[in-house]
């Protein structure tokens, strides 16, 4: 049985389309999707005829575990909603209370054959996001160019419009700058609309401080001047942004926003998603389709040579076989295919992950957990997309499969990317090129490649990102005709992000890892001392930033220094017990 409600102003517009049915309008959102998740969609249609055009519709549409009712509201003794439904009622009360956001046009359910489906559609808002306009990046440092009064103007607006929510007594967890759109911004009186809206909430004083330090997180290092600050929150506080109440408010939100992952703490993160280095497809320009009923994602890009290969399906990808074997472990394998390109006169090479069994540890995690079971193939995509954020190069996703998950045992996921071509080894690299008496141009190119291997490091862990398998082996450098080598970083399997902040000790484990993938061993590969202590000391500084190391940094390094040494160890006895030379 399937139900949808449309809004009357939007009723004969979508009979004149044919998608007044909740079907109707659930496929004609098929193909068309501009972002997406495991069970979620955000589709853009175009409706009708008026004198200025087409009507955009947005449709957020909702399948399997995300399109069932949330039953945390049976906790509070309300009718449980589905997550559609609640963003539409949430639109409706915060128009209510006079806070602009995107139209709602039409919500609806379905649940055929046990498989819960849902939909929620808005008109699309005319004008950019206030991400957008922080993106132009104008050389006289203000938002977009806009004169002082403009900005003022802005400013003010945004103040008014979050002063309204949260007097209304709602709290809006996703008030980033990607969530904020602009009407009229170079107009003295810009209205601002929100969108995305699902996660409104009841206001408590915590509350208050983590929106905040979300609409700051997002916009910090964006030509966002202190002033411009300072007037936002006059008008949001009603008053003096100086006072007590004020400062205190500013320090909350500063220490809340330094612990928070929101988009937008890089200031380069916008232009580094949307200008990636020569060579390198950023994801944020892939376009992943649904197939197999949902269960596989697939690259528009090579598509066409996994159709040709017959792997269209999560099972066929389980199950193909043929390859060279790379990686074989317990509950899981990876091997190297070679797809013909329909297109193309030599064949493509992708690695195959394939997990099937779960360790024992992340079955006891997935059991105390409280979230939804995730396949460790997501786990590695979410960490892929995590470091296109920053800008920092990694595999390119070919397809993502999922099957049923629980929280036991068994898994059934895979991850198809693509191999870098003409990479190599960190490791093998330096090995190969920099052994022996150097030039001075072969120095210069050493120390570069360190340099940025730190800063790798460095921006990775200011992202509050661990590895925690950061080895040498793991950070591929493809040769660039004509450029700097590119650095491209692997095996994203353990990537962990801390959302409270990244401790000491897993800064501590990565430059670990490192700095013991540089000694010469069996374990590591290397058979020449290619790196030399003037090189860890040039790491060193550059990761920290700084020309003279501090009390405390030394105390870190003696501390990687240890625990490069207790790997060492654990690595011996390991090739011990397996018959090899320690």
């Amino acid at each position: 049985m399937a139900t949808l409600t449309i809004h009357p102003d939007y009723r004969p517009l979508l009979q004149a389309a044919g998608l007044d049915t909740f079907d109707a309008l659930f496929q004609a959102a098929e193909g068309r999707q501009v972002d997406g998740h495991r069970s979620r969609g955000v589709s853009r249609i175009e409706v009708g005829r008026e004198p200025d055009g087409p009507v955009g519709i947005y449709v957020k549409r909702f399948w399997g575990r995300a399109a069932r009712p949330r039953w945390r509201d049976l906790l509070r003794l309300r009718r449980p909603m589905t997550p559609a439904r609640y963003e539409c009622v949430a639109s409706q009360r915060l128009l209510q209370a006079g806070v602009e956001v995107a139209r709602p046009v039409a919500w609806g359910a379905s649940r055929d054959a046990g498989q819960p489906r849902a939909l929620v559609a808005f008109r699309e808002v005319e004008g950019p996001s206030l991400a957008e306009w922080l993106d132009r990046q104008p050389a006289a440092g203000c938002i977009t160019g806009l004169d002082a009064r403009h900005r003022r103007s802005l400013a003010e607006a945004l103040g008014h419009a979050v002063r309204r929510i949260h007097e209304a007594c709602f709290s809006y967890p996703d008030l980033y700058a990607k969530h904020v759109y602009v009407e009229d911004a170079d107009t003295v009186y810009p209205r601002i609309v929100l969108i995305d809206v699902q996660r409104l909430r009841r206001l408590w004083p915590w509350r208050r401080v983590r929106d905040l330090a979300a609409l700051h997180v997002s916009t910090e290092g964006s030509g966002v001047r202190r002033t411009d600050r300072l007037r936002f929150l006059r008008a949001y506080l009603g008053g003096s942004p100086t006072s007590r109440r004020a400062r205190r408010l500013i320090r909350r939100v500063e220490r809340k926003a330094a612990q928070m992952p929101g988009r937008g703490r890089d200031p380069n993160l916008i232009a580094a998603r949307r200008s990636p280095a020569p060579g390198v497809t950023s994801l944020a320009h892939e376009t992943m389709t649904e197939v197999d009923g949902g269960r596989l994602l697939v690259n528009e890009a090579f598509r066409p040579m996994l159709q040709a290969a017959g792997l269209t399906t999560l099972d066929a990808i389980m199950n193909v076989g043929g390859g060279e074997t790379y990686r074989e472990g317990f509950g899981r394998s990876t091997v190297r295919l070679e797809l013909a390109d329909p297109a193309g006169t030599r064949p493509r090479a992708v690695y195959v992950k394939r997990y099937t069994r779960v360790p024992l540890r992340v079955q006891v995690r997935r059991t105390l957990s409280l979230n939804p079971p995730q396949s460790r193939a997501r786990h590695e995509v979410r960490g892929m997309l995590r470091l296109a954020d920053l800008g920092i190069p990694t595999m390119r996703c070919v397809a993502l499969g999922e099957g049923l998950l629980h929280r036991g045992r068994q898994e059934r996921s895979c991850l198809v990317t693509e191999e870098i071509e003409g990479a190599t080894q960190a490791d093998d690299y330096f090995e190969a090129r920099f052994s022996g008496p150097l030039t001075p141009a072969l120095q210069a190119e050493k120390r570069g490649l360190i340099g940025r291997i730190a800063d790798l490091a460095r921006r990775m862990h200011a992202a509050n990102l661990s590895h925690r398998d950061f080895y040498l082996c793991h950070i591929l450098i493809r040769p660039v005709e004509g450029g700097e080598p590119i650095l491209h970083l692997i095996d994203l399997q353990r990537l962990t992000h801390h959302r409270r902040g990244i401790g000491r000790r897993w800064i501590v484990k990565d430059l670990a890892a490192l700095l013991f993938s540089s000694w010469p061993g069996p374990a590591t590969g290397i058979r020449s001392p290619v790196f030399t202590d003037s090189d860890r000391l040039r790491f060193a500084r550059t990761y920290f930033q700084t020309g003279r190391l501090t009390a405390e940094q030394k105390d870190l390094l003696r501390a990687v220094v240890r625990k490069a040494g207790r790997i060492a160890l654990h690595d011996a006895r390991r090739r011990r017990r397996a018959g090899g030379t320690a």
